[in-house]
This record gives structure tokens, C-alpha cells and sequence, in this order.
């Protein structure tokens, strides 16, 4: 029974009373699942089939595997159950989930068969057994009675105690087999926390199953970095396994403990690397480098039809850089250099690319080596880059080639006080007089598995294909309608191509944890239905809306690169993920004009900065926060800088 701490973890409403664990030692050692110690208890006490309680410490945190090792105090001689062999587990055969909870006094069993072995990267069977938080860090065992594994929530995506429990009774349950690993418990019986190894690299998006495990970021100060392994190297072989795919990686990785050493062969073109690494547990918090360009965005090639048409926003299109051009000969043409080349918009006062000599309207063709034909290639290659590291820079001005070495430094939280055409200004609409964009119009969208409803205000586009900027607006629903909230930004939308996105809760005027799925699913299917800009799409909340905008933010950093709240705090118990060098998510918090209002919002954005997300704030003159005109302008032009490298 744990008493005392935290009632939720990362919004998830932890159960309080008696949980179950397994002993695994006479002299008082018991696994159990680390959901069932999330949140952080004051003291533990342990229960016996025999009736006495003892008191009990927690002694060690398996953050792979999500366990936990216990030490009951003051017993000797207790049943230990036999552990099955591993080698001996088969898919099909007979699996018993057990635990004792909420009735300690009854034992819940539920019966199904193993279904697969190797699961979340090697490291659990599954069952179709239903499993709960009845039976979370009691065992699954065979009709033998042995112990086929302990039993834990868990969830590719997350790598939280919490992570999982949606899948509770669903016939997708997990269980950690302890067959094999005498080791590892005897460095949590020292009071060493297990953590997951890491490399230090990010991979090239694409099929897990099929694609290459080509580097798309190395780390400068991981293991890999200090390899000396490079962006563009291709993982082949580890500890004499051969690497075909990014799932083969993951599998060879997934099971990798901090401080294991392997064995790593890398291709660089035709050169073969062979590496020896020991892999680390934690990397520090990453923080984004800048040079101070803000590019200029693609004019896309005419097209026959206008993008007025509800036919072209529902081609499936997955934004304006994916599409990547050809690697250029190395006789090319210097005018077919400049037509791939990055154009620069804007030069950020006093920032490395300024003190350089940069200019806008040069084109920006090659990053340490890497080529620059779209703003993809840009941040990617400076995502393998530190503040503080050198980096060359070659760029084209006037038909002239040009080198340059940057110091680089950390992504600005300021925002610009004006902004340049984000397109070639010759380029113009033709409908458009005085350049005053043309107004769009407001379209409902229906899930038809939710019963939520949503507004999206579609622009109407400046010019044909080009891509359009994403607000997910997560309103107040007590304080504002989505009519309301479309008339505030129409004028912003139209200007700067934005959809904005305004959907509303299933019930009520609050936002439940449940509509993360919901949230989720209408996200991906604006990037399917609408030619999206991949670079700035952002989820604002406000008011009561600003808790479920930072779930969704933190959650789908895979969608998202900007988080924007209006007066809404970070929930006090959610756990921040690290800010990771492929998911750029920067945030943008207005702050109210009352400075106790403000203070405990500054605490989360605190907690944001220690993980290495670039944090904005503006002062708004509202007292609760809301936009003014000349507030909203602020925060578009922020959306509109988020492309920055």
C-alpha cells in the first residue's frame, strides 16, 4: 500500500490504496511496476499472505523496463516462486494475469495466452490476458505456476510510468520476463537506478520497416558525437548484427542498458567506420543553435486552377519540403545552384549571420558540408549543431561564391518588430489590389468516430500551392465561441495564409484528457487534407483550454513546432519531455498584466527552459491575458519567424 504523494502524473489520476508486487528474494526483495510508485509516495507498506506488514523502501527504478525494486524490512523465509526460462516462452500458450488490489483480501485473475514475444523493442511479451491496474507488478504466470514476467503498462511513444494505462483491458497488455536478469537486479539490490542506453542520434524519417538507418542528427556532445559518427553516416552492423532497416536498429538499441559498450559499423559513401561505444543514460538538455536567417519561403510553379478550390486542399499533400531535389553534380550550373539554394529573407540584428556579412537575397547552398536546397536541409543541418560551435557557411551573392565561419548561438526568444515578404515580391496574386489578400472562408469538420465539432477558417492562398501555416486554437469555451475567435484572426489568417483551427469539447466547457485522442486524430488529418507548411504549426489554449494545448504540444512534437498558451500555466505534475534536436518545439507564453498572476505561469516555463525549449513570453495589457490587436500582430509575426535556423 503506498500512502501520501501525488494524485495524477502527467494528468493521468493515479489509483490510491493497495497495489501488487512479486517477490523475488527470501530475504524481502519484491518487483512491482513503477505506475504503481508514479507518484512519488511518502512511505510503502507490505502486505503478506500470512497477514503481518512491514514497512518497505524503494530502493531502485528500472526506467527501461518500468520496475521497481522494493525491500521489505524485517522478514526472512518467504515464498519465492519459480521464474519460466525465457527460451521456453512459446506465442500460444496458456498466460494467467494475477494481482491483488482495491480488496486486497481477493486475488484478480483473468486468463488468455501469450501472444507475442520481443514487444516495445525486445523488452516484454505481450498477452491478450485483460490487464489493469489490478494487476500492474503482479506476474503473469504459465499453468505451471511459474513466472513468465511481471506486468507492466507500456507504449512505444511514451517513456513515462504512465505510458500505456489507455490500454488497460483491452487484450493488449505487457509483462518485463526476469528470466536472465540476476544482473540487473543485483545492481538495483546496490540502489543503482537502470536507465535506457543511448547513442545520441536521430534518424532520417521514413518507413521504420523498410528504411535505412541513415543519421539525420548526431549529437555533438553524445557517444555517437564523440565517435566521431557524422549526419548522413548509415548504421550497418551492431555487435556483429546486421542493420537493414531503422527497425532493426531500434531493436538492437531497445534493449541496451547506460554503460553496455557496443560494437558499431557505420558506411560514410564507400568508407567503412568501425566504432566501440559506451552508451550514456542521460544527455544534457539540447538546445537549438542559431545563425540569424529567417529564409525565404518557395514560390511555388503556377498551376492551372486556383487554390481558391475546395479540390486542391484535399489532395494529399504533407507540406512544401518534402520533396527532396536531387543531390546537385558537381559541375552544375551555377544558375541551377542558385534555384535550389536557400533564399535569404531577413538578417537578424547582432546575430552571427549579421557579424558575417550576410545579406538578404544571398542563397545560402551549403551548411558544414551539407547541401542547402530547402529549409528542411537547413535545419536539419543545424540540428547537429551546438551554441557555441564553428560553422561554415558557403553562400552565392551577385553569381559570386562566398565562405564563412559562424559562431553559432541560441535560438533568440525575441520578436521581430517587422518582417519582410515571406515570398518573392514580383510574385504577386493576381486578384489581389493594393496587396490586400483575398478573404477566405469558415468550413465545419466532422470526425466521424468523435462527437466533437470544429471550425477551420480556410485562406484563400496568395498564389497556388503555396503551403499554409497551422493554429489549433484550444479556446475557452465559457469565455469565447469560435465565431468570436475566427473574427479576431481572419485579417491574420488572410495575410500570412493561416488555417485556423477552432474545434470545441464533446461536452460542457472543458477540455477532458480523453480528447487528446481526438486532438491527435484531427491533427493528422489537416496535414492530409490541406497542403500544410510543416514548420509552423502551432496549438494555442487559453483560459481552461491552456492545460489540454500543453498536453497536445508536449505529446505530438512530432506535428507541432510551436506551443503558445494565453494565460494558462503548465499543469503543475506533467512530466516535460527533454527537447529533442528533430522535434524543434518552440514556446511562446502571454503572460497577464498582474504579476501574482503571472508567477506561477513563469514556474513552467522555468521547468520548459531546464529541458531546452526556446521560451518567448509577452506581456499582455490585459489583466487576464487576452490578445489586443497590436498583441495578436506580436504573436503572428512570432508564428511567422518559427522557419528561423
Amino acid at each position: 500500500r503506498t500512502i501520501g504523494g501525488m494524485d495524477t502524473v502527467d494528468g493521468t489520476l493515479l489509483a490510491s490504496g493497495p497495489t501488487t508486487g512479486l517477490v523475488i528474494s527470501a530475504d524481502g526483495y519484491i518487483i512491482s511496476s513503477a505506475f504503481n510508485f508514479a507518484q512519488q509516495p511518502a512511505s510503502i507498506l507490505v502486505t503478506f499472505a500470512s497477514g503481518k506488514q512491514v514497512p518497505a523502501d524503494l530502493v531502485a527504478t528500472d526506467h527501461s523496463r518500468m520496475l521497481v525494486l522494493l525491500k521489505a524490512t524485517g522478514v526472512s523465509d518467504l515464498p519465492v516462486p519459480t521464474m519460466a526460462p525465457l527460451h521456453e516462452i512459446r506465442p500460444g500458450q496458456w498466460a494467467i494475469a494475477v494481482g491483488r488490489t482495491f480488496s486486497a483480501k481477493n486475488t484478480n485473475v483473468t486468463v488468455g495466452i501469450v501472444s507475442a514475444l520481443g514487444r516495445m523493442f525486445g523488452k516484454v511479451i505481450q498477452t491478450d490476458a485483460d490487464v489493469s491496474l489490478a494487476n500492474y507488478g503482479g506476474p503473469l504466470i504459465d499453468i505451471r505456476g511459474r513466472v513468465l514476467g511481471v506486468i507492466v503498462p507500456m507504449a512505444p511513444r511514451g517513456a513515462s510510468e504512465v505510458a500505456g494505462t489507455e490500454w488497460y483491458d483491452s487484450g493488449i497488455g505487457f509483462a518485463v520476463p526476469l528470466g536472465g536478469r540476476s544482473d540487473r537486479i543485483e545492481r538495483m539490490k546496490k540502489g543503482q537506478d537502470q536507465r535506457p542506453g543511448l547513442l545520441g542520434i536521430g534518424l532520417e524519417p521514413g518507413n521504420p520497416h523498410a528504411a535505412t538507418a541513415e543519421l539525420a542528427v548526431v549529437r555533438p556532445d553524445s557517444p555517437a558525437g564523440q565517435a566521431g559518427l557524422k549526419k548522413g553516416d548509415r548504421i550497418v552492423e551492431l555487435n556483429g548484427k546486421p542493420i537493414k532497416t531503422e527497425n532493426d536498429l531500434q531493436f538492437s538499441l531497445g534493449t541496451a542498458y547506460s554503460g553496455d559498450v557496443v560494437r558499431l559499423v557505420a558506411m560514410r559513401g564507400k568508407e567503412r567506420i568501425e566504432r566501440t561505444i559506451t552508451l550514456t543514460g542521460e544527455l544534457p538538455a539540447f538546445r537549438h543553435a542559431f545563425l540569424g536567417i529567417l529564409p525565404m519561403r518557395p514560390t511555388p510553379e503556377a498551376k492551372t486552377s486556383g487554390d481558391n478550390s475546395k479540390a486542391a486542399d484535399e489532395e494529399k499533400l504533407s507540406g512544401d519540403e518534402t520533396t527532396k531535389p536531387k543531390e546537385a553534380e558537381s559541375d552544375v550550373k551555377e544558375t541551377d545552384q542558385n534555384k535550389k539554394a536557400v533564399i535569404v529573407r531577413m538578417v537578424y540584428d547582432g546575430s552571427p549571420a549579421a557579424d558575417a556579412g550576410i545579406q538578404s537575397g544571398d542563397r545560402i547552398v551549403d551548411i558544414n558540408g551539407s547541401k542547402i536546397r530547402s529549409i528542411d536541409n537547413a535545419i536539419s543541418a543545424m540540428n547537429n549543431v551546438a551554441p557555441g560551435n564553428k560553422v561554415n557557411v558557403r553562400l552565392i551573392r551577385g553569381g559570386q561564391s562566398m565562405e564563412r565561419t559562424l559562431s553559432a548561438v541560441r535560438l533568440p526568444t525575441n520578436i521581430p518588430s517587422e518582417l519582410p515578404s515571406a515570398y518573392d515580391a514580383s510574385v504577386t496574386h493576381s486578384d489581389s489590389k493594393n496587396n490586400a489578400p483575398p478573404a477566405g472562408e469558415t468550413r465545419s469538420l466532422k470526425l466521424p468516430e468523435f462527437r466533437n465539432k470544429c471550425s477551420v477558417y480556410v485562406p484563400a492562398a496568395h498564389e497556388s500551392g503555396r503551403p499554409r501555416a497551422v493554429l489549433l486554437w484550444l479556446r475557452s469555451a465559457s469565455e469565447s465561441k469560435p465565431d468570436d475567435v475566427i473574427r479576431a484572426w481572419r485579417p491574420f489568417c488572410d495575410r500570412d495564409n493561416v488555417l485556423l483551427v477552432v474545434p470545441s469539447p464533446a461536452e460542457g466547457d472543458h477540455w477532458e484528457r480523453p480528447e487528446l485522442e481526438y486532438l491527435r486524430r484531427l491533427s493528422e488529418r489537416l496535414f492530409v487534407q490541406y497542403q500544410i507548411d510543416a514548420h509552423r504549426t502551432v496549438v494555442c489554449g487559453e483560459g481552461n483550454g491552456g492545460a489540454i494545448a500543453w498536453l497536445v504540444a508536449l505529446s505530438s512534437r512530432d506535428l507541432f513546432r510551436g506551443a503558445a498558451s494565453l494565460a494558462a500555466p503548465l499543469p503543475r505534475l506533467i512530466r516535460v519531455p527533454q527537447n529533442e534536436p528533430t522535434q524543434r518545439l518552440q514556446v511562446l507564453t502571454a503572460l497577464p498584466a498582474s504579476k501574482v498572476a503571472a508567477a506561477p505561469i513563469m514556474l513552467g516555463l522555468h521547468k520548459l527552459d531546464d529541458e531546452g525549449y526556446n521560451v518567448t513570453t509577452m506581456t499582455t495589457t490585459s489583466a487576464t491575458g487576452q490578445f489586443s490587436n497590436e498583441e495578436r500582430r506580436q504573436f503572428a509575426r512570432w508564428i511567422d519567424t518559427l522557419d528561423r535556423f
